[in-house]
């Protein structure tokens, strides 16, 4: 960032674990963040879980052959889901969850004490939550050249008939250690909307490994997204204009 005359940065976007945003606060400038898109993101995750329980593509393959199949599928209530990061996304996630009956667990470094899940776990303790969970969810920041928080031990872990969804950062996944992991049945599917490297590789095995469920980092592309945006400037618009504290305003730490 080179501009010498920025004094605030309104980003678009819930995620801030880019270097460019903290040399934003370092220069001196104001930065604020939107969480407008957890809506769709949570929505995404919803359909994702719904869709492998109810074995969906079965009805639509049965309905292509013109054929009267049924057959029975798991429910959401009742299920154990571990989120890990409670932001405003994984909050959103938690609370569409336990609408549909789902045990939720959270995870997060500053717990607040007010997030909307049934019990909570240190990140230190994740390794002894993973075995009850049958839903876990990445909503949390990735940190530049961190080691993935997925690894061949924590999808060890994982428990039969788990599922793994990732909506928050590719780098946060070890690609390797989840295919051999899903070779091997455990975690039993792995929904990825954010991969290592996108866009994703054409020879990358994860297009075609028969547990894994791709898109292409579109979970939060809810229309609606835009106008929330709009609502959330003009509001802080008026704000910087009057001296008043501006909405998602974020700080050195």
């Amino acid at each position: 960032m080179r501009s010498e005359t920025v004094r605030w940065f309104s980003v678009p976007a819930a995620g801030l674990d880019h270097p460019v945003f903290t040399m934003v606060l370092q220069r001196g400038a104001r930065l604020t963040n939107a969480h407008v898109t957890d809506i769709p993101i949570s929505e995404y995750v919803l359909r994702a879980v719904l869709d492998h329980y109810q074995r969906a593509g079965l009805w639509r393959d049965a309905q292509a052959r013109s054929t009267w199949d049924r057959h029975d599928f798991r429910e959401v209530a009742g299920s154990r889901w571990l989120i890990v990061g409670l932001g405003a996304i994984g909050q959103a996630i938690a609370t569409r969850a336990r609408a549909f009956g789902a045990h939720v667990t959270g995870c997060r470094r500053h717990p607040t004490g007010d997030e909307p899940i049934d019990a909570y776990v240190a990140p230190t303790d994740l390794l002894a939550v993973l075995p009850e969970a049958d839903v876990v969810v990445l909503s949390l920041p990735g940190e530049i050249g961190a080691r993935p928080l997925v690894d061949a031990t924590f999808l060890a872990a994982m428990a039969d008939g788990s599922l793994l969804i990732n909506i928050a950062r590719g780098s946060l996944v070890d690609e390797v250690a989840l295919v051999a992991a899903l070779d091997r049945g455990r975690p039993e599917i792995a929904v990825l909307d954010v991969m290592v490297t996108e866009p994703l590789p054409s020879d990358s095995p994860l297009w075609t490994h028969p547990r894994v469920v791709l898109s292409p980092h579109n979970s939060a592309g809810g229309r609606h997204r835009y106008d929330r945006y709009d609502d959330l400037l003009v509001n802080n618009l008026g704000r910087y204009a009057r001296g008043e504290p501006l909405l998602n305003e974020m700080f050195l730490t």
